[in-house]
């Protein structure tokens, strides 16, 4: 069978799931520039006598009606839940966590301590939310996304213990260095480079890899100390090099490559006490009477020039009539919603499968800081749970909430990179463990893989599994797959007067920024049937 273009990105998410295939499908030319907005400059009265009801007071819905209220449109927000902000919700003391199946946890963290269960950081390239921020007076700060004083650990790797982030990256920098800068000397490469090309080569190399003069790698201080430096007579001891052939079979690569992703690379930013920081702004500035909180949609019917909604408000059935809707309900939950859509609408909101993303927070002393030097960034390990995520928020102070398992659900396509719980042979996917008891169980083993004797002091678990959570059925839409591309280009189209909008309708899926664009855009869709 001919390896097409479609089985190729297939092979690769597969593999290396959404990050290689996003990363393949861009050097193959299939992915759109991306986080220029194609908001159009309205005038303040250019929507005045129109209406419009927004479905969801997620970003998407937020900005919709931010939008639209300064060019004039009357608007009405229907929310399911009691808050704003979708998947942008912070767990905090006092939240109430409850799954569709009745399961109830509360959490009772102290210290002010929160759990971003959805978005957690905003990438400075993420200019439109950054520019929201700033209009709604939302206080930020830097999210330390990346930490080479993290851990990574793996059982074929330094006998198991786990080593220092650092080590990692500079030993495996350093062996490549080498074999480069010998392939150099021996002049395999003649027909490819120049002699001067070859010695400015060999020259960066031996500054990329920290190669001895005999272009060999024989340790850095890149890589950390086992003896660090003082004052005194004592010196200084590197670490010695891991082996190159156990640095590869242990294949940490996730973590080796996790900040060069375009939307994980450093400035990260974090709003000042949690998230949701951002959707209670826009709430703030909007009129206390446009959102409805508590009212699920239950029906929609578009039509050609007004569009009706059916929905519950405290139990007693309401409806309201607009000249538009933009609908950004998840399509988890789109799918299940009566609706007189055409067939082609209803078979796209099946068309783009639908995350089931999970995270486990704890409640613990600062151990990372005080045994690790660890502030802020992610240790990455190969087990069931394989990774651990250390707060930015609140440095030195007491206690923090520790994030230990981020990844999928199920042992399917659109992990966050490699799922390490996954393959013949590894650790037992996360999905498959039986109970929340045994979930949390796996997520107490991370913590204790990297950090012996510790995971005694987690307490007051909070575990988030998105395909559970009312009213979201599932964290984002998988549509960076080939397959999914149909179901993109319907939703693209509106359904009478009856637009939609949401991160799936952008090429930042599972991005703040991405639900920001996919408004600008269903508001760029509104005024051009206006004018029209």
């Amino acid at each position: 069978m001919s390896l097409t273009r479609r089985v190729f990105l297939e092979r690769i998410a597969q593999i290396g799931g959404y990050s290689a295939a996003f990363r393949a499908m861009q050097a193959l030319g299939l992915m759109a520039p991306v986080g220029v907005s194609p908001l159009p400059q309205l005038a303040a009265d250019f929507g005045h006598g129109k209406s419009v009801v927004i479905l969801g007071a997620g970003i998407a819905g937020l900005v919709s009606a931010y939008e639209l209220r300064k060019a004039g449109f009357s608007c009405t927000i229907l929310e399911a839940r009691s808050r704003p902000g979708g998947r942008n919700w912070t767990v905090r003391d006092g939240t109430k966590v409850e799954f569709t199946d009745g399961t109830i946890q509360k959490c009772t963290w102290s210290d002010g301590g929160y759990l971003n269960a959805g978005p957690a950081r905003i990438p400075s390239i993420h200019t439109n939310l950054l520019n929201y921020c700033q209009e709604l007076n939302v206080p930020l700060e830097v999210e330390v996304n990346v930490s080479r004083s993290a851990l990574m650990q793996s059982p074929l790797l330094n006998s198991g213990k786990p080593v220092e982030q650092r080590q990692v990256i500079h030993d495996t920098r350093g062996y490549l260095a080498e074999l480069l800068s010998k392939s150099l000397h021996a002049n395999t490469l003649d027909e490819a480079l120049s002699k001067e090309d070859t010695s400015l080569l060999l020259d960066f190399l031996q500054d990329f890899g920290d190669l001895n003069a005999d272009g060999k790698y024989a340790g850095s201080m890149r890589a950390g100390f086992v003896r660090p430096r003082g004052a005194g007579p004592a010196q200084y001891v590197l670490h010695k090099p891991l082996k190159l052939h156990d640095l590869l079979i242990a294949d940490l690569s996730k973590g080796e490559f996790y900040e060069d992703e375009i939307d994980w690379q450093a400035t990260m930013f974090q709003p000042v006490g949690g998230m949701d920081r951002i959707p209670y702004g826009f709430a703030r500035v909007l009129p206390i009477t446009m959102i409805h909180y508590e009212c699920p949609v239950t029906e929609i019917t578009t039509g050609d020039t007004t569009v009706t909604v059916a929905y519950s408000k405290a139990g007693t059935p309401q409806t309201i009539t607009a000249d538009f809707c933009i609908c950004t309900m998840p399509i988890s939950v789109l799918c299940r919603t009566k609706n007189n859509f055409s067939a082609e609408a209803n078979q796209a909101f099946a068309g783009m499968p639908v995350l089931a993303l999970y995270k486990i927070a704890w409640e613990s002393p600062r151990f990372w800081e005080k045994d690790n030097h660890i502030y802020g960034g992610i240790s990455f390990l190969k087990n069931t749970v394989d990774l651990v995520w250390y707060p930015s928020a609140k440095l030195l102070s007491p206690t923090g909430v520790l994030v230990a398992g981020f990844n999928s659900e199920r042992n399917d396509l659109g992990g966050l990179g490699r799922n390490f719980g996954s393959g013949s042979g590894g650790p037992t996917p996360f999905g498959a463990l039986p109970s929340m008891e045994a979930k949390l169980d796996a997520s107490r083993a991370a913590v204790e893989a990297l950090h012996p004797g510790r995971s005694q002091l987690l307490a007051k678990p909070i575990y988030v599994s998105w395909a559970k959570i009312p009213y979201s059925l599932g964290c984002f839409a998988n549509n960076f797959m080939p397959s999914s591309a149909p179901a993109y280009a319907q939703l693209e189209k509106p359904e009478g007067h009856t637009y939609f909008a949401g991160d799936y309708l952008s090429h930042l899926v599972g991005w703040q920024e991405g639900a920001v664009l996919s408004a600008h855009h269903a508001i760029e869709r509104i005024a051009t049937q206006m004018k029209s």
